[in-house]
């Protein structure tokens, strides 16, 4: 309290909202591209170039204000980069399967190659949300017009209109030659896309 006014000193603070809130530092570009290791390096991943894009949208089907994107997948043969497969031939020494990436616009894009199938299951992509308000939310990533998709365990286990939230559809080639998915993950709300909780991540 201040003598001369009898009231606070300091202003309070406008109100915000509940983290969590990720330092600048947590985007690192390198684990935006996982077709190549770091620039310098001319090796990269084996298998076909995609791209994965869309958006992250909030209860209201508004742009995410803000979001981290953790992307866990196996590499083109079909094998998770894990202590259990370590020694197997089927690694890829250029490819570890794990990006990640911060948007401030609730928008993406993700470029890496399309995960072979592995234990019976479609090939997917594994990806862990945290926004405002959200701690942890875990979804899967299928893509259009694998026939694995027909029979993938968790797929099959879905309404149809679930499964067709959790498959990207094909939007054409890059002048690279990069196939180009394109998903958009509804966090809550009207059109919320599956997520689970017993996935590791």
């Amino acid at each position: 309290m201040t003598q001369e006014r009898g009231q606070n000193a300091l202003l309070p603070t406008n109100e915000d909202t509940c983290g969590p809130y990720f330092p600048i530092y947590f985007g690192d570009p390198s684990l935006e591209d996982l077709t190549r290791i770091n620039p310098g390096v001319l090796a990269g991943a084996s298998g076909q170039h995609i791209i994965l894009r869309g958006r992250v949208l909030d209860r209201h089907g508004d742009l995410a204000n803000g979001v981290v994107m953790e992307f866990w997948q196996a590499n083109a043969k079909g094998v998770y980069r894990t202590p259990a497969t370590q020694g197997n031939p089927d690694i890829d020494p250029w490819f570890d399967g794990y990006g990640r990436l911060r948007s401030d616009t609730g928008r993406y894009s993700f470029r890496t190659i399309m995960p072979g199938a592995s234990d019976n299951r479609a090939p997917n992509i594994t990806v862990t949300l945290f926004s405002d308000g959200i701690n942890r939310i875990v979804t899967q990533i299928f893509f259009a017009d694998q026939p694995a998709n027909a029979s993938d365990p968790l797929l099959t286990e879905l309404e149809e209109e679930d499964q067709i939230k959790l498959i990207a559809r094909h939007d054409g080639r890059t002048a690279d030659g990069a196939e180009v998915y394109l998903l958009d993950i509804i966090m809550a709300g009207e059109g919320e896309t599956p997520f689970f909780d017993d996935f590791e991540s």
